[in-house]
């Protein structure tokens, strides 16, 4: 069965996050987990050094978080466009990011699903240091940021970004064909043309990625625009076409290579207004 985790702090986007995962998977079986990571004052259980306080204030802390998630759940299981899924929940004591790889490493997560505050301008705002921390760290597993004001509307096509500089394994697209095919959207890569055209490697990724959908029978095409910056281009691209979700496959740095690029994160805010997939290429 399909688990899919769902980190909240209670918010209206993560209440937002929520109902889209809901509509993602409606009359799909499987079952999501609410996650709230949470804080006891003093202490730290990722910390040896931290002091411990008494065993009630730690029950306490729990006990208050787990009624709050415990309500949530018997709330979503009252609805009947529900009928077709599980919840559980989970509370932990711990950063939301070692909250979320150690679900990951007790359980067989597809998807994590979290709300982001949406387009303000603000990067930090937009998305929010346990995002953030969230997009970087957490490699295993998908990543879906659902802006606040997004409602769920079934996918017509997904955007796919990519520069055609890293080949791209079927590991690596396994999610995103899977989602495409559901939907029956096609996917739409797009490729900024910032540098002049494809070299070499570039063109056998590109026909690679070709061949690899073809086998697949998924629907797809190649866009490419020129004299725009990324950001800007694949905002203008889903803007103009009223997409409904852009991806990107998150490449693994070398340290040099942080030094001199932005981390994704940076640039993600461009496109806030549309739901972000995050996957990600060892």
């Amino acid at each position: 069965m399909k688990r899919i985790l769902l980190p909240t702090d209670f918010s209206k986007n993560a209440e937002n996050a929520i109902n889209y995962a809901l509509q993602l998977y409606h009359k799909e079986v499987c079952t999501f987990i609410l996650l709230h990571a949470y804080r006891v004052d003093g202490y730290d259980e990722e910390s040896k050094l931290t002091p411990i306080p008494g065993e009630e204030a730690l029950l306490e802390g729990q006990k208050k978080v787990e009624t709050r998630l415990k309500k949530k759940v018997e709330k979503l299981k009252e609805s009947p466009e529900n009928c077709h899924h599980n919840f559980e929940f989970e509370a932990a004591n711990k950063s939301l990011t070692t909250a979320v790889k150690e679900q990951l490493r007790k359980k067989n997560i597809e998807l994590i699903i979290i709300g982001t505050q949406g387009h303000t301008g603000n990067t930090e705002v937009v998305y929010g240091s346990n995002t953030i921390n969230l997009m970087e760290e957490i490699r295993r597993c998908p990543l879906l940021a659902v802006p606040a004001h997004v409602k769920f509307h079934a996918l017509k096509e997904i955007v796919l970004a990519n520069s055609f500089k890293a080949e791209l394994t079927p590991k690596d697209l396994k999610f995103l064909i899977r989602l495409s095919l559901k939907f029956w959207a096609p996917i739409r890569i797009l490729h900024i043309c910032e540098e002049g055209g494809l070299n070499e490697k570039q063109k056998q990724n590109r026909r690679a990625l070709r061949n690899h959908l073809k086998e697949e029978k998924v629907a797809h095409s190649f866009h490419t625009l020129e004299h725009l910056s990324i950001p800007l281009g694949v905002y203008s691209f889903t803007e103009s076409r009223e997409s409904e979700m852009v991806a990107f496959i998150n490449k693994k740095h070398s340290f040099l290579e942080n030094l001199l690029f932005d981390p994704l994160y940076k640039n993600l805010a461009h496109y806030s207004k549309v739901p972000v997939l995050v996957l990600h290429q060892p």
